[in-house]
């Protein structure tokens, strides 16, 4: 009863207190786990690549198979296992769907762009933004410059908090099902970018045509996605917010009128 009265009496500004510490934790989380994965990144490719961040990808091809298969499963499972830490964050951070949501956005975005961080000052990686690199490697290898999985952390971890501010301040943030299925057919179009040159990457066994090392990015199907994406969610997020904002002003012309 004690907390349920505590909860009922909380002022906005404690409220929003509670809920900044909230995000400053997932991000501290999310900056100290990118540290753990880039580490992890050099000590495989120490072992397994040559230490080599560029390509060509160094593989081995045995009977028609990678030599490296019987740790694709593993690779595989700890890919999963990352995403899920992730979103296990945002879950245990939020307070309803929608928060968990945007808090496990923020976690995957500032955890991806301080991945780079840290590899840098670990082994000097990458060079620039423009720098190639192998984002993930199942079930098809994922290439592009460094640059575009950042563009996209960074919007994640702009559209989670701006959400999650605007919510605090009383906003009600609706999604309709058809904003969710459009992002995410945006999300997978950008996807399908990364993976384009997965044959030239992977270089099948046998196959001589292809040198492994990226010619060009599919920008064509990446930035077009991308940038609707972005401008989308902006259009939908200030229409909600307006909305909202006059739904206020009308709930206090009606309150004032009933108190005269």
């Amino acid at each position: 009863m004690a907390t349920r009265n505590r909860k009922q009496t909380i002022s906005p500004r404690e409220h929003s207190r509670e809920t900044l510490w909230r995000w400053i934790w997932v991000v501290t989380f999310a900056i100290a786990f990118a540290c753990v994965e880039g580490a992890v990144v050099v000590y495989l490719r120490e072992i397994y690549f040559e230490g080599s961040f560029y390509f060509p990808v160094v593989l081995e091809w045995k009977d028609g198979k990678l030599v490296v298969d019987h740790l694709m499963h593993i690779e595989f499972g700890r890919e999963i296992a990352t995403i899920l830490m992730l979103a296990a964050v945002g879950c245990a951070s939020g307070k309803n769907a929608l928060q968990k949501f945007c808090f496990f956005m923020i976690a995957f975005g500032i955890w991806d762009i301080f991945y780079y961080i840290w590899l840098w000052v670990m082994v000097g990686w990458p060079d620039n933004l423009m720098t190639w690199d192998l984002l993930f490697f199942v079930p098809l290898p994922w290439v592009g410059p460094v640059i575009t999985p950042v563009l996209i952390a960074l919007t994640m971890a702009a559209a989670g908090s701006l959400i999650i501010y605007y919510e605090d301040k009383g906003c009600v943030i609706a999604w309709r099902w058809y904003d969710w299925l459009i992002e995410s057919g945006c999300g997978t179009l950008m996807i399908v970018a990364f993976c384009w040159d997965w044959k030239n990457i992977i270089r099948l066994a046998g196959d001589i045509q292809y040198t492994g090392i990226p010619d060009s990015f599919a920008w064509w199907l990446y930035l077009p996605a991308y940038i609707f994406s972005v401008v989308y969610f902006f259009v939908r997020l200030r229409q909600i917010v307006l909305y909202s904002a006059g739904l206020r002003r009308v709930d206090r012309t009606q309150k004032r009128q009933r108190h005269f």
